[in-house]
């Protein structure tokens, strides 16, 4: 479900920005996303001593990503509403 949704993101850019834009979002989003992801974790568990110790702080992380997830999906959702407009008004 997560793909096609992700792809309708490039559906109102041109042929070279979405090709562009594509490649860039899967290359560097996903593997920069987790290998930061992982080394924000491993930097909490060495710093608090175990898993369990850091938990809260993991837990911190994940719902402030969650909210900024969220924040980013209704911006998104705004400039993808105002393009496809501007698409169809040409």
């Amino acid at each position: 479900m997560f793909d096609p949704l992700k792809e309708m993101a490039y559906i109102p850019l041109g042929s070279d920005a979405k090709t562009k834009g594509k490649a860039s979002i899967d290359v560097l989003g996903a593997r920069l996303g987790r290998s930061t992801a992982a080394c924000l974790q491993q930097i909490l568990v060495m710093i608090s001593g175990g898993i369990l110790d850091c938990a809260t702080s993991i837990a911190a992380f994940y719902v402030g990503t969650i909210a900024l997830w969220v924040s980013s999906v209704k911006t998104l959702g705004k400039l993808f509403d105002e393009k496809t407009i501007d698409n169809d008004g040409s």
